[in-house]
C-alpha cells in the first residue's frame, strides 16, 4: 500500500488524492484459535460481523474498503465517526464473547489515521495507509492505536480518556509518528459527543465503499513494476548461458510421448531418526529437479509419485498408475557430517534392476551426487547426452550442510499452508542465507515466502512484499542464472501484476532450463488462462498433468480455461477432481465459484445453489464482478460474470 504514479497502473489513471480516516481492524491470535476449531472460529467471526461489527460500521458513516479473512480496513468521511466505531466495537465485542473460556475469547487490535489517500478500484495508496497499518501492530490486544492527528481532532470532541506512546519509528515510515492508545475497558467512559460542531469531508463518488476483496489465485491488482526488471527479463539474466530449445513445442502430446519417462520415488529415510524425513524427502526433489534439466527426458512430479511413500505395490503396478518407463528409487543415511545416498534404477514394466550405485559424501558432495545420479540414470535409459545436457545438470548449491537444513525445513513448512509456517519458513530462509550467502535457492526460497504472504491475505504491505520477492530473486539469478526456483517466481510476480507477456517470458525461461518441471507447465497454463487465453493454455495444463495427475492446483486451472471455451461438462468434472485432490482452502474458494457457474450453465440449479452455498462459506463476502475480473479479457470477465450471476453471486 504505498503511493504509486499513474503511468506505473496498468489501465489508466489513479484516481484524485482524498483525505479520509482509515481504520485498520485484526483479530489477536487468529491462527491459534483456528488451529483448535476452525469451523466454530470461522462461525463466531461471521456472527460477530454480522451482528456487531458490519452495524456499528454503517451506524457510523463507515465503509469496508477490504478484507482478508481475520482483518478489515474500512474509511470513513468522520474523524468522529470512525473513532466512534472503534470503540464501540472494542467495547461491546467481550460482552458477546464473554461466555467462552479466555483462551478462545475473540479479541481485536483496531488502528485509526487521517491523511491523504489514493482511490485505485478496491486499493488505497498514500503513506496515511501505511501507517495506520503500521499502529495497528503496536496497539494491545482489545484497544484502539491513533495517531496523533486523530487524537487532536476528537481529544475535545469525544468525552475520551488518551494513553500517549511517545514517539515511534515504525517500521519502513520514515518520520516518527505520534501515537495514543484509548482507553476502551470496562472502566472507560461510554462513546459520547460533546457539543461541538463535526465537519465532514466530500466523498469521491470513486471511493470504495463496501467491496470486500481476496488475494486470488496469484492474480490482483497492479503495483509498481520496479525500473529496469522488462528489459533485464527480455534480455536475459547475467551470465545466462542456457541454450534456448523450442518452448513452444514442449507441450506436444506427440514431444511428451516421445520422452523415456521416469518417477523418482521417496527415498527411504535410514538414519534412524524420523525427524529427517525432511532430509530424505529434500534430497528426493532435489534429484528429480536435477533429472528435470535434461530435456529428453520426461520426469515425474514430485507430488504424483509420493503417492507412492512406503508403498508395497509392485513396480508394474506403480509404473502403469504413473505410465513411467523407469522407477528410480533410493534411501539416504545421515551420520554427522557425511551422508550415504543408495540409489536404483529399475525397469517398471518387467522390474528389472537397470543400474544401482551407493554412494559416500560429506555435505559439499551432496550435490555433485546428485548431478550424478541423474546423468547415470540418463545414460541408462539411453538418451543422448550432449555436452550441454551435462552442463545444465549442474547447478550451484551450499557447502554447508546447515544452510541445506534449512533450506529444506522451509520448503518442508511452506507446505503446510498457514500464516505461522510461512513466517517460520523465511526465518529458516533467511538463516540458510546468513550462514552461505552466496546460496541461491535460499534467496528464491525466501522469496517464495514474502510472495506466499501476498497470495494468501497475510501481509498489510502487498507492493513491499512484492517488491521484497522480486529483489530476491533477482539476487538467486545473479549468484546462479539456472535457478528456475527464481524464474518461476518472478513470473508469478508478473502475473500478479497482471503483466501476462513478461510472465510467459519469465516462465519460459524456466522450461528451457527444466522442460519436464510439471510446476512450470502448469504456470505456463495459468497464465495464459488468466489471460484470457484459454485455448492456448490447455496443451500446457494437459501436459503439466500428464507429469503429475494429482495435482490439484493443474486440476482447478483446468477447470477454469475449459469453463471460459465453454465446455462446461469437463470444468465442472476437473473442479470437482481438484476438490478431491487437494481440498485446501484456496482450491475450494476457486473451484466452488467455478462449479457453481458451470452447473448454471448446464441448467442444472439445484447443483449451482449447493455450490454457491460451499463457495460463501469459504468467501461469505464474495463479490461476483470481482471474481470474474481476475480474467484478463472483457469476454473472459464477462462470460465468468454471467455463469456466476445465473447462479445467483452478485
Amino acid at each position: 500500500m504505498s503511493v504509486t504514479r499513474a503511468s506505473d497502473v496498468p489501465g489508466g489513471a489513479l484516481n484524485p488524492r482524498r483525505l479520509i480516516a482509515i481504520v485498520f481492524a485484526d483479530m489477536v491470535d487468529y491462527s491459534r484459535l483456528t488451529g483448535l476449531d476452525d469451523t466454530g472460529t470461522l462461525r463466531r467471526l461471521l456472527t460477530l460481523r454480522r451482528v456487531l461489527i458490519d452495524p456499528a460500521i454503517r451506524e457510523h458513516g463507515g465503509g469496508l474498503a477490504q478484507t482478508a479473512g481475520d482483518s478489515l480496513v474500512v474509511v470513513f468521511d468522520s474523524i468522529e465517526g470512525a473513532v466512534r466505531c472503534a470503540v464501540q466495537v472494542q467495547q461491546q465485542v467481550p460482552a458477546y464473547d464473554g461466555d467462552q473460556p479466555p483462551d478462545r475469547r475473540m479479541r481485536f487490535r483496531i488502528s485509526i489515521n487521517i491523511g491523504d489517500v489514493i482511490p485505485h478500484g478496491t486499493n488505497l495508496h498514500g503513506d496515511a495507509v501505511n501507517i495506520a497499518a503500521r499502529l495497528q501492530t503496536v496497539c494491545p490486544p482489545g484497544g484502539v492505536c491513533v495517531s496523533r492527528a486523530v487524537r487532536d481532532h476528537v481529544h475535545d470532541r469525544l468525552n475520551l480518556t488518551f494513553t500517549a506512546l511517545g514517539s515511534l519509528q515504525l517500521k519502513n515510515i520514515a518520520k516518527p509518528v505520534d501515537a495514543f492508545v484509548l482507553q476502551v475497558g470496562a472502566g472507560a467512559n461510554p462513546v459520547r459527543a460533546v457539543a461541538l460542531p463535526a465537519p465532514d469531508f466530500p466523498r469521491s463518488p470513486d471511493f470504495p465503499r463496501s467491496n470486500g476483496w481476496r488475494l486470488f489465485a496469484a492474480v490482483g491488482a497492479g503495483s509498481v513494476l520496479a525500473g529496469g526488471v522488462a528489459a533485464w527479463v527480455l534480455l536475459g539474466a547475467p551470465g545466462q548461458a542456457a541454450k534456448p530449445i523450442e518452448v513452444a513445442s514442449l507441450a506436444a502430446p506427440s514431444r511428451l510421448a516421445g520422452r523415456p519417462s521416469v518417477a523418482v520415488l521417496p527415498f527411504r529415510n535410514l538414519s534412524g531418526n524420523a525427524a529427517d524425513d525432511f532430509f530424505s524427502d529434500g534430497t528426493t526433489e532435489d534429484v528429480i529437479t536435477a533429472l528435470g534439466r535434461f530435456s529428453n527426458l520426461l520426469v515425474i512430479a514430485k507430488s504424483a509419485s509420493f503417492r507412492f511413500k512406503d508403498s508395497h505395490s509392485s513396480p508394474a503396478d506403480i509404473g502403469r498408475a504413473l505410465d513411467v518407463r523407469y522407477l528410480l528409487g533410493g534411501s539416504v543415511r545421515r551420520a554427522g557430517d557425511r551422508v550415504r545416498i543408495g540409489v536404483e534404477l529399475t525397469e517398471a514394466a518387467t522390474g528389472r534392476l537397470v543400474w544401482s550405485e551407493t554412494y559416500d559424501a560429506k555435505v559439499g558432495d551432496i550435490f555433485a551426487v546428485q548431478d550424478d545420479i541423474a546423468k547415470r540414470v540418463v545414460g541408462a535409459a539411453a538418451v543422448k547426452l550432449t555436452r550441454f545436457e551435462q552442463e545444465r545438470g549442474i547447478g550451484r548449491p551450499t557447502n554447508i550442510l546447515a544452510a541445506y537444513d534449512y533450506v529444506l525445513r522451509g520448503r518442508d513448512l511452506l507446505s503446510h499452508a498457514t500464516r505461522e509456517s510461512n513466517d517460520d519458513a523465511g526465518d529458516l530462509f533467511q538463516r540458510a542465507i546468513d550462514l552461505d550467502p552466496n546460496y541461491a535457492d535460499a534467496y528464491a526460497a525466501l522469496g517464495g515466502s514474502h510472495f506466499e504472504a501476498v497470495v494468501s491475505g497475510w501481509s498489510e504491505f502487498r507492493a513491499e512484499e512484492l517488491q521484497r520477492a522480486e529483489a530476491l530473486a533477482h539476487k538467486a539469478l545473479t549468484l546462479d542464472p539456472a535457478a528456475t526456483r527464481a524464474y518461476r517466481l518472478l513470473a508469478l510476480v508478473s502475473l500478479y501484476r497482471k503483466r501476462y507477456d513478461i510472465a510467459l517470458v519469465q516462465i519460459d525461461r524456466a522450461l528451457e532450463i527444466n522442460p519436464s518441471d510439471a510446476e512450470n507447465f502448469a504456470y505456463r497454463g495459468a497464465i495464459l488462462m488468466w489471460a484470457g487465453r484459454a485455448a492456448e493454455s490447455l496443451p500446457w495444463l494437459e501436459g503439466a498433468l500428464r507429469l503429475d495427475g494429482g495435482s490439484g492446483f493443474t486440476a482447478d486451472r483446468l477447470c477454469s480455461a475449459y469453463y471460459l471455451l465453454r465446455r462446461y461438462a469437463e470444468a465442472v468434472e476437473f473442479c470437482n477432481r481438484a476438490l478431491s485432490s487437494n481440498p485446501g482452502r484456496n482450491t475450494q474458494m476457486i473451484a466452488h465459484p467455478l462449479l457453481a457457474a458451470a452447473y448454471a450453465e448446464l441448467g442444472r440449479q439445484q447443483e449451482a445453489e449447493t455450490e454457491r452455498a460451499a463457495a460463501l462459506r469459504q468467501w461469505p463476502f464474495l463479490d461476483a464482478r470481482i471474481f470474474a475480473a481476475q480474467f484478463g479479457t472483457d469476454e473472459a470477465s464477462g462470460l465468468m460474470l454471467d455463469g456466476l450471476n445465473k447462479a445467483g453471486f452478485h
